[in-house]
């Protein structure tokens, strides 16, 4: 029951999470062109482009917060599993889910922080120095970005209770992993 509600919010969350890498890719190719007309700019011409500036800055903001969902999604981002894996199984799985409530937590009151911040930027016109471009919407992306990889990690909580119940799904799961085999058997030997 847990697993398959698990598999679902993932399903959820992966549209999104895609499109907002995908967005990613693109500003990166963006910058790498503003980037390298403006270098060519400076030593050929001896002008540079003068909104390099803001549009890197603003790139980047879809470039940094963009991918971060699809790689919690992926399991790709930083994590610290060789003390985690040295647990036994229900400490190990009950530690997961005290990391995936808190970090969910505390992206959610990043995102929150962020679309205040971004409303502040629409109230008083927050824009960038050259192109004059709104930072705004630039804002909504990074909050769309960190409230993605909080519903990431929230949508984990349901695998790792399905996990601790032993559910039939959350097994199939574990015998998916590469070493999964090692763990079964240290499972079985530790009498858990």
């Amino acid at each position: 029951m847990f697993t398959r509600a698990a598999k679902y919010m993932n399903k959820v969350v992966s549209y999104p999470s895609n499109l907002l890498s995908g967005m990613a890719m693109v500003a990166m190719v963006v910058v790498m062109l503003i980037v390298v007309v403006d270098v060519l700019g400076r030593w050929l011409f001896k002008s540079p482009l003068r909104p390099t500036w803001d549009t890197v800055t603003l790139a980047f903001s879809i470039i940094v917060w963009g991918p971060m969902a699809l790689a919690a999604l992926k399991g790709s981002h930083i994590t610290m599993t060789f003390l985690l894996d040295r647990f036994p199984r229900l400490p190990r799985l009950v530690l997961k889910l005290i990391i995936a409530l808190v970090s969910s937590g505390i992206l959610g009151i990043v995102t929150w922080r962020l679309v205040v911040y971004g409303i502040n930027q629409g109230e008083f016109g927050g824009q960038t120095g050259v192109l004059k471009i709104p930072w705004e919407p630039f804002v909504y992306v990074a909050a769309c970005g960190c409230g993605l990889m909080a519903l990431v990690f929230l949508a984990g909580v349901p695998e790792t209770v399905g996990k601790i119940r032993r559910e039939p799904e959350a097994v199939e799961t574990i015998q998916k992993e590469p070493d999964a085999v090692e763990k079964i058997e240290k499972m079985k030997g530790s009498g858990i």
